[in-house]
């Protein structure tokens, strides 16, 4: 039984591991290509949504590999 806990307490410090090198690189070079709102956004957006990035970091890995942008500014806006 000790053995399943450890695994599972390793797979989640793996998966927790590298969902934190994922959302800094995220932060700090694609979240402003993702979402073009995140280009003016406060210095405290980042921070906040740090932990969402590291718990959901396959889908936010995806999201950026994908080259999507949302929140693009419309053409006949002013």
């Amino acid at each position: 039984m000790m053995e399943i806990a450890e695994t599972i307490v390793l797979a989640l410090g793996a998966w927790f591991g590298f969902g934190a090198l994922v959302a800094l690189a995220f932060l700090t070079f694609g979240v402003s290509r993702v979402d073009a709102a995140a280009r003016g956004a406060s210095f405290l957006f980042r921070p906040i949504i740090f932990l969402g990035c590291v718990v959901l970091w396959p889908a936010v890995l995806v999201r950026w590999l994908s080259g999507v942008t949302i929140n693009k500014p419309h053409a006949d806006d002013p």
